[in-house]
Parts: C-alpha cells; structure tokens; sequence
C-alpha cells in the first residue's frame, strides 16, 4: 500500500511539477521510503513517484519505482496483488520470471509478457501506472471494484496523475474550483459520483478500466463489469456452501502479510465471519478492533467482545468520547481526500489499530452489498412491485417535493417516491439520497439551474436490463456502484493511509462478486434472520448475530450534534466569511441547521454539509 504520482507532459521542463513535493503530499501514505523517477531523454517527458507502505518484501528489493529487466519499463504502483505467487509460477512458466519477492516485480514481469491483458491474471487491490519509455506512452490501470484510487488530470501539455486530489492540487497546475455537477451529486448522495470530483478538472479513472496515454490523448478500455445474468438452476445448499469457500479463499489470501494483520469488529455479521473463518486459516493470532461510546444505543462492543472471546482473537478496545473527538475532528474531517458524510468512524478505529503496530486490517466492506444485508434491499423490491402504478401519476412538478426542510423524514420519503414515478434510480436516489431536488436548489441558490444528479452508471442500466426482475440483485448493483464505491471504499482508502494502515475488503474479492451477484435475490432475504446466506455459510457465528437488527458502525454524531459539539458544528456552518467557504446559500444552511433542532432534518445531512465546508476551507477552494 503506498501513495503514487506522475506526469506525462511536454513543453519546457520549468512546466514539470515537482516530484519532491508529490512525495511530501502523500507521505502519509508511504512512511517506511519513497522513490522518484524522471525520463527526460525524449518528448513527451514522464516523472513518476511513490511512497512506501512495506508489508510485503519489506527489503530494498520493494523499493518503487522500479524498472524491467530491459529497462524499457518502469511501474509506480499502489496496493496488493493477492494471488502473486501464483502469478510468479505462471510466469516462471512461461519463460518470464519476475525479478525479485514483491507483488509489484510480478506485475511489471506480466505486463512485460501479457501487456493490458496481465490485468485478467491478476486478483487484488490496485492503482498503478506503467512507462514504456520505448514508446513513450503510459499505461494505468484501477482495480475491478475500484477499492483502490486513481486521480487524474488532464493540463495542457499533458497527463498528471495521483493516489489523492491533494497531491494534485499541490502542484499548482489544477485551478481550485468547485464541479458544480460534482456538487450537485455530492448533496443528492453524500459523496460524489465517479469518475468526477469536486474539483473541476480532476478524474478519476473508473473501477475496472485501464486507460493509454499515447500522442496526448487518452483512451480507457473497460477490462471488467458485474455479471450480467441470475442462475435461477442454483440450489440454496449449493449457494451456501460456495460462498463458504469463496470467502474462506478470499480471507485465506487477504491474510498474506509480511507483517501483522488486524480485523476491524463492530460486532456484526461480516466482520463477524471474518474473524471466524480467518481463525482457520492464520498463521498468526488474530488481533480484532473496535471502538466503544458512552452513548449504549451505539455501542456494540459486547457483542463484538463475545464473538473475539469465542475465537480466542487477541482484542482491542478504544473507548471514545464526546470531548475526545470534539479534540480530533478537525484532523479527521482534514485527511479526507474529498468530502464525504460518512467515514469519520473509519479514521479512529485505524487510529487505534496503527497505534497497537499493525499496519494491515480486513474490513467487512461489501457484506452488505453483495448480500443484501442494509434495510434498502427489503424496500426497493416493495417499491418496484409498485411502479406500474407510481409510472401511471402525472408528473408532480420539478419543485416536488416542496419546501425548505420542513417535512418530517418520512413524509418526505412518500412525497419522493411520489415523485419518482417508478424510476429505478430514482427510487434508488431517494434511498440513498441526503437532500431533495427541492432542498438542493435552496442550498445551491438556483431554482432553475443544474440540480439533477448524473445519470445511474452505465454498469446499473445494464442490470437492469438483464436481471429478469431481480430487484433484490438490482438494489445490490445499485449499492456496488454508487455508495459502496464512492463513499465506503473511498473513505476507507483515504482516512485508513491518513494513519499508514493497509485496509483490505475480502467481501470484494472478484470471485466471490461474481458468484453471489448471480444468484437470486430469494436466496438473500429471509424473515427474522439477516443475511441467511452468510449465516448458513458460517454457522460458527453466534446464532443471535444473524437476528439482531442491523446496526451501522457509525460514530454518536446526532448525539454530539446536540451536545458537546453543538458549538463547533454552528461555528462551522455560519462562522466562515471568506472566499473559500463552500458555495452554498446561508439562509437554506441555517434553515436545515433549524430543521436539525426540530428533529425534521436527520444529522447526516447536517453532517454532509460540516464535512464539505471544512474540506473547502482546507483546501482553499473557491466557486
């Protein structure tokens, strides 16, 4: 896990940014080294840089940028190839060994060999980027879930590239202006919607694609997508015993650490069956995390200390306050790459893991997602039964539906569905979203401007197409797409490398992705039991797991909100006067902070609109 940079750019060398500077502005990311790299020798030029994270070959032999056999290549890359040894033996079989005992010496041996396709062998988590100085061209390329980031711009004479938007940023060569599309996705979901971000000028690549830098143009290429089909011929026996031994499979190779490795534990179902089946197949005792509050209706610690005690894991508990993350949320709200509502709760416990030495913890990112796991999936079906009909209503009026955050959660709900006229994505959008169509042209101060969100991604319609009426599999597409990728995995990989700790999802494994997205959504819900699928595959875990509720792992925020952080959040909402506040209009903030204390307006709105004020202000942006 590191933190890359580069360029390809042409004209005069006082337009190249500085390679040293990158490498300050993601030493977070890479404590244990850092690496740079220059070709100079012809047009266009290239710079590459990386800071290291070791946790595999943790020698010299590591080091990035690293260069082919020949020299022709040369790869600064960020992440984890899981199934690299297996790679090493294809390779050494093929007649191209891989110099030396990293993960990335095998992906430069297979690019060598395969070219673009070396991505189909490759199983793991990735950002990289690849320079023929032969030919003078760069090759990029992200991950199939896109757990891993990869931020590009595109200036004038050339190609700029990094792990983070501020690495960007910093070189100067990208003007520090709000997207308003990006804004306008940012308040409808919570984060913005891929490949955009909330600076106009900076993208990042999709999950799934590589892209070729060649003659000042760049060309992407979809190398991977969710399968498209349900096997309805799949019994449930058969169903749970693979996902049984596709997660095993994932957690088996996730675990493969030259260091030691953590488990995050709310006390919940996935981490849950993380641990249990990671106690299986370690090496080494099983350190597991969590944090607990003052606040019992958010602490799940008993629950997450029952299920360490049952598999002997060796736990840690970080108690937190109020008054504790009054102390530290600058700092939180401060590591994030781009504003997001969610995510604070990630920064503390990888916090506390990197503080008890560990530099790598499994996560149980995408349980949910691709096991029907959030409350959503049990809705979405009940509302897509119901579209014929919401299809058959008059259009409501683009105002719909109305008022300034002054109807209560659930009124606003049915007056959205309402509106939605049995759209898919909009339905999807009204489960996921944070503020109305009408809310976001008060907050935007334009009734009539560019206020819809950007299309569903194409990946979704193509679902939708294809999935016979699955609606469960649908919403779970929806989910993979949208929040997962662009709040979860974001989050994760940006506040996780605020502390130097490699997370790792084994629920994203593509293997298992590709199998559980086909079965059928029947097979995923079951009255009174959560996640059946899960709970049958890994019966280890406490029955009363699978029947409690589900329980986010979130930090108190309404709590605190009300209470020790009351002062903070008003001064942060109302107290900024300067140019590089957020462009939202003052009198709706006020409005929906007074909706907030009327218990009309939820905290995470409230919290979306912290978050992106105080990104702005760190990062000097402007309208």
């Amino acid at each position: 896990m590191c933190g890359i940079f580069g360029y390809v750019l042409g004209g005069p060398s006082s337009l190249r940014p500085s390679l040293d500077s990158a490498v300050r502005a993601l030493g977070h990311r890479g404590p244990d080294g850092h690496g740079v790299f220059e070709d100079i020798r012809g047009e266009p030029a290239c710079g590459l840089a990386h800071t290291r994270l070791a946790i595999i070959d943790l020698s010299p032999g590591g080091h990035q940028p690293m260069h082919s056999d020949d020299g022709r290549y040369t790869i600064t890359f960020n992440g984890e190839i899981y199934n690299y040894e297996a790679v090493r033996r294809e390779l050494q079989a093929a007649g191209q060994p891989a110099r030396g005992d990293s993960d990335t010496a095998v992906i430069l041996a297979a690019y060598t060999r395969w070219g673009s396709r070396a991505l189909d062998h490759l199983r793991g988590m990735f950002a990289l980027a690849i320079w023929d100085g032969l030919e003078r061209t760069l090759f990029l390329a992200r991950d199939r879930l896109g757990v891993k980031p990869l931020y590009l711009a595109r200036v004038p004479t050339g190609l700029l590239f990094a792990s983070e938007v501020r690495a960007l940023l910093g070189t100067g060569q990208v003007e520090r202006v709000i997207d308003r599309q990006a804004l306008v996705d940012y308040l409808a979901f919570g984060s913005v919607r891929e490949p955009r971000t909330l600076v106009k000028g900076i993208s990042m690549l999709p999950a799934g694609t590589f892209a070729e830098y060649r003659d000042g143009e760049l060309r992407e290429h979809r190398y991977w997508a969710p399968p498209l089909r349900i096997d309805r011929t799949v019994s449930f026996r058969d169903a749970v015993e693979e996902t049984r031994r596709l997660l095993l499979d994932s957690i088996s190779l996730r675990l493969v650490s030259d260091v030691p490795v953590g488990i995050f534990l709310s006390g919940g179902m996935d981490s849950g069956a993380t641990v249990a089946l990671a106690t299986q197949v370690a090496r080494s005792p099983i350190h597991t995390f969590t944090v607990t509050f003052d606040e019992a209706a958010y602490d799940e610690s008993s629950f997450a200390r029952e299920i360490a005690g049952q598999f002997g894991a060796e736990h840690h508990v970080l108690p937190l306050a109020g008054k504790t993350v009054l102390g530290q949320l600058d700092g939180a709200l401060a590591a994030l790459d781009q504003p997001s509502a969610d995510g604070t709760n990630t920064y503390f416990v990888a916090m506390a893991a990197r503080q008890a030495g560990l530099a790598v913890a499994l996560s149980g990112i995408g349980g949910d997602e691709i096991l029907a796991g959030y409350p959503g999936f049990r809705r979405f079906p009940r509302w897509m039964t119901g579209a014929p009909a919401l299809k058959a209503l008059p259009a409501l009026g683009a105002r719909w539906p109305p008022g300034r955050f002054v109807l209560p959660a659930r009124l606003r709900k049915v007056a959205g569905l309402l509106a939605t006229q049995g759209d898919p994505f909009a339905m999807y959008s009204l489960i996921r979203g944070m503020f109305s169509r009408a809310e976001r042209a008060a907050l935007m101060g334009s009734d009539t401007g560019a206020i819809e969100p950007a299309p569903m991604d194409q990946d979704v319609a193509n679902w939708l197409g294809a999935s016979d009426g699955d609606a469960v599999g649908a919403y779970g597409t929806f989910e993979l797409t949208n929040y997962m990728r662009n709040t979860l995995l974001r989050d994760a990989d940006v506040l996780g490398m605020a502390h130097a700790l490699e997370i790792r999802e084994p629920f994203l494994d593509e293997r298992l992705i590709e199998r559980t997205m086909t079965l059928p959504g029947r097979m995923k819900l079951a009255s009174g039991v959560n996640k059946p699928l899960l709970a049958q595959a890994v019966p280890e875990l406490p029955q009363a797991t699978s029947r409690r509720p589900k329980m986010g792992f979130t930090l108190p925020l309404e709590t605190w909100l009300r209470g020790p952080l009351r002062g903070w959040a008003k001064d942060t909402l109302f107290g900024c006067h300067s140019s590089t506040c957020a462009p939202l209009d003052a009198v709706a903030v006020r409005d929906a902070w007074r909706g907030f204390e009327r218990g009309r307006v939820s905290y995470s709105r409230i919290w979306t609109l912290i978050a992106l004020e105080r990104w702005c202000r760190e990062h000097r942006m402007s309208s």
